[in-house]
């Protein structure tokens, strides 16, 4: 069974961390993130992964070329213009020679669930689509999917204000898809989530939702990036240090991920927090809660708490970083425009 990952987005929401490096490539517990997802279609099965990119997404492409990865076919295919899900979706299936039943899959999300028994639920429903859905407390920052009491799809309410939503069941961003959908796709740049679906629903049409429990986070903000890292060092019980990583005396790490070649200063301080590959940081620095990209450097008793670092920015000695600052790549911040 063949899997379409849509991996065409720009990762607006995650700047100023997409500037300088694809969203699918950002780092948990020191590895792309897009590499859980893909163990989780080797786990469940997949024979090939059909990845679906957009324009200037060549870092992701290098990554990834089309061959053999994780023990699966890969297959680039890169869009000339943009296409949204359901252009990307028709331009995949028909680029890679796709026939029978596939599935879709968002790039920045992070899954856990039993793939095969949604597949079981699809076929014994005999499902034109079905749809894994994931239950949160608020989702009023989601597509929501209403349901009958058959977990048939009755509706959609997109990011329903907090205390309004007909339900918590939210699209999970794993589809499965009959191949005979994709000629419903309308033609040109749209998003199925607001065209296939409703008319498919609108038309009384069997789509069901597949209830998926287990881990699922959006990657798609820093601070859902952010909280996803914490789990994974949770579960593991122990901070992520990568190859090279140089701890000065008494410096300390907790529920935290370090990469490749970090050097942490006497006395330093990261807690909660993603540092990337090659981050400076002096000592007596404090880091809380915060992602720091490449190579920015930090400069003595510097703290940091709930703030987003572009790469290779530089952070002066001595400041405090407001909650919410977000500085861009290759900046330099002392704060005095926070006074």
């Amino acid at each position: 069974m063949d899997a379409i990952v849509l991996v065409g987005g720009q990762g607006v929401r995650l700047r100023p961390l997409t500037r300088t490096r694809h969203k699918s490539l950002i780092p948990m517990a020191n590895r792309p993130a897009i590499e859980y997802l893909f163990e989780w279609l080797r786990r469940s099965g997949f024979d090939r992964v059909v990845l679906a990119l957009g324009q200037h997404n060549d870092d992701l492409a290098r990554a990834y070329p089309s061959g053999v990865h994780h023990g699966m076919a890969f297959l680039v295919i890169e869009e000339s213009t943009r296409l949204e899900s359901g252009g990307a979706i028709r331009n995949a299936v028909q680029t890679a020679g796709i026939e029978g039943r596939f599935a879709v899959l968002n790039g920045d999300i992070f899954i856990d669930f039993d793939f095969a028994a949604a597949l079981a639920t699809h076929e014994a429903r005999g499902a034109d689509l079905t749809l894994a859905l994931h239950e949160v407390d608020d989702p009023s920052q989601y597509g929501v999917a209403v349901v009958n009491a058959e977990d048939m799809v009755t509706g959609f309410v997109e990011k329903p204000p907090p205390g309004t939503a007909p339900g918590n069941l939210i699209n999970a961003g794993v589809w499965i898809f009959e191949p005979h959908l994709v000629d419903q796709i309308p033609p040109g740049a749209v998003r199925v989530e607001e065209t296939l679906f409703p008319s498919l629903v609108g038309r009384g049409r069997p789509v069901y939702g597949h209830r998926a429990p287990g881990e699922w986070a959006d990657l798609g903000t820093s601070a859902r990036y952010l909280a996803m890292n914490g789990v994974l060092m949770k579960a593991q019980g122990t901070s992520a240090l990568g190859k090279g990583v140089r701890l000065g005396t008494g410096a300390t790490v907790s529920e935290s991920a370090v990469g490749d070649g970090t050097v942490l200063g006497d006395h330093s301080t990261v807690r909660s927090s993603i540092l990337w590959e090659r981050v400076n940081v002096a000592s007596g620095v404090e880091i809380n809660d915060s992602i720091i990209a490449d190579g920015v450097t930090i400069g003595a008793n510097a703290r940091l708490d709930r703030v987003v670092i572009g790469a290779r920015a530089t952070i002066a000695a001595g400041v405090h970083a407001r909650p919410g600052t977000i500085v861009e790549p290759d900046a330099q911040y002392d704060g005095k425009d926070d006074e």
